[in-house]
């Protein structure tokens, strides 16, 4: 290599020792979403039960949360994320049809569409407990909370619904 294309790369070199490591960094936007800050306010959940199976033979079932979400607003949310301590996880589920990793997460983008209400009832759509905690489904009443794009969340005491005879 010739002295003078040497120079340049060993000056290249240093230069590039010179400069502070690069890293990672998480930024929150400055500016949130439109629309989306206070979406809790337009969201109305009603009709909210979660019902504990009865054994049939030796199959048990999950327990299954049923409710209504009705968005007021004139603007379309997403929620985002639906919790409660009383299931290791919640997933979507639908009696009548088959059910996919798609139908599994459904309740991690779910469009909300502006001035609509949506039904999650035991005869389609709703979700399924998998990892159900014993002593939380014993309370006459569990927290569920409802989260939803930029950042906003619902919390709603739900009653417990038991098992038939």
């Amino acid at each position: 290599m010739k002295p003078r294309y040497q120079a340049i790369l060993a000056g290249t070199l240093l230069g590039l020792m010179l400069l502070p490591p690069a890293h990672a960094e998480e930024h929150q936007p400055e500016h949130p979403i439109p629309g989306q800050a206070d979406a809790q306010k337009d969201i109305t959940i009603s009709d909210i039960s979660f019902h504990l199976p009865t054994t049939q033979g030796q199959e048990r079932r999950q327990p299954q949360l049923y409710f209504t979400l009705t968005n007021t607003g004139h603007t379309t949310h997403l929620l985002t994320d639906v919790t409660t301590p009383a299931c290791s996880k919640l997933i979507g589920y639908h009696t009548d049809q088959e059910n996919t990793p798609g139908t599994y997460h459904l309740f991690q983008h779910l469009a909300l569409p502006e001035t609509t209400t949506l039904v999650f009832a035991n005869a389609g759509y709703h979700m399924l407990c998998v990892g159900p905690v014993a002593q939380e489904l014993a309370q006459h009443r569990v927290q569920v909370t409802f989260q939803f794009l930029g950042g906003s969340s619902k919390s709603v005491a739900v009653p417990v619904t038991p098992a038939s005879p």
